[in-house]
């Protein structure tokens, strides 16, 4: 199975408001130069992700792993294991997010 964790900030408007903005006097060189300004402040407020392959022993190990994952638990858990005091710290007084993903056909194939 393959476990995707990805942690995320909340908001982002309040970084690039005021900070994307464009003199150019054409239309189409204006929206340019304002993406390009708000994807380089985006892509610098990228906190990571982590991506872990797991091998599951016995079949009721990998339903669990399936329950828990559908039903919330396991991002639960894994907030506390990803979101730390030090990151709490690096990112200040942004809310952050906590996103998990296992792809069905990961599930499917390794039930096969």
């Amino acid at each position: 199975i393959r476990l995707r964790v990805r942690a995320e900030y909340c908001q982002h408007e309040s970084a690039l408001q005021g900070n994307v903005f464009s003199n150019k006097q054409e239309a189409l060189e204006r929206q340019f130069e304002r993406f390009n300004q708000a994807n380089t402040i985006l892509k610098s407020r990228d906190l990571g992700s982590i991506i872990c392959d797991i091998k599951f022993s016995e079949l009721t190990y990998l339903d669990a792993f399936w329950r828990d994952y559908i039903n919330g638990s396991l991002l639960e858990a894994l907030k506390g294991v990803f979101i730390t005091d030090s990151l709490k710290q690096a990112v200040g007084h942004e809310a952050i997010k906590l996103l998990v993903n296992v792809d069905e056909e990961d599930y499917q194939a390794g039930r096969r």
